[in-house]
């Protein structure tokens, strides 16, 4: 009798504790009027609704998550919401192969993403002018004549001064941000297929125009 007594408190307090634990954690994903909103110990932005931040919106994983994290994915929650196709392929690469497909789904999905990239240090010879050239691809990308700037320009953001360089690289739009900051670097970069990226460039925009460096 007394061993099943033990047996009982002792389930009951895993389960507060477990509860307690849960509880305690802090929570990254928020509501923010009409967007959704994340808040790290370092950063903070806005997202569009029918967004999700990888793993940060799934709270049995937040607890394991760091509240400064390195690398930050978003994409759609619908993996589903850019697609080229309603029953014919109307988007296709020259060789006639569909453009950017996920592996995972049907071949009318697209890959829209942000990626946000805390930095430590620039390559030598690199600045915030020419930031876009430490991706190491640029080097491929421009040896294969595939690069293309389509604009490069600076605004305040947030008080801090942003490099912003809009380019594409084959059949792809970038949207790639740069930032300075208490002596890192951040890049936020967003991709699209060129044919979608007006649809999914005023997503982009919610996140980079809302993002904010403590």
């Amino acid at each position: 009798m007394r061993s099943n007594l033990i047996a009982v408190i002792l389930f009951v307090l895993s389960i507060i504790l477990i509860a307690g634990f849960f509880f305690i954690t802090p929570s990254f994903m928020q509501t923010n009027g009409e967007y959704k909103h994340f808040e790290g110990s370092e950063v903070s932005f806005d997202l569009a609704p029918t967004w999700t931040v990888y793993q940060y919106d799934d709270p049995l994983k937040t607890p394991f998550l760091s509240s400064n994290p390195n690398e930050i994915l978003l994409n759609p929650v619908n993996s589903s919401q850019y697609n080229y196709v309603n029953e014919n392929l109307s988007d296709v690469t020259s060789n006639n192969t569909v453009l950017n497909t996920s592996t995972t789904n049907a071949t009318d999905v697209v890959i829209v993403k942000t990626e946000i990239t805390k930095i430590n240090k620039l390559p030598e010879g690199i600045t915030l002018d020419n930031a876009y050239q430490s991706d190491s691809l640029y080097g491929i990308m421009t040896g294969t004549g595939t690069f293309n700037m389509i604009s490069n320009s600076t605004f305040d953001l947030n008080g801090k001064t942003a490099h912003q360089f809009i380019y594409e690289v084959s059949d792809i739009r970038y949207q790639d941000t740069w930032i300075e900051a208490n002596g890192q670097y951040y890049r936020i970069q967003s991709q699209a297929p060129i044919s979608v990226y007006n649809d999914a460039e005023s997503t982009f925009n919610i996140t980079t125009h809302s993002f904010t460096i403590k």
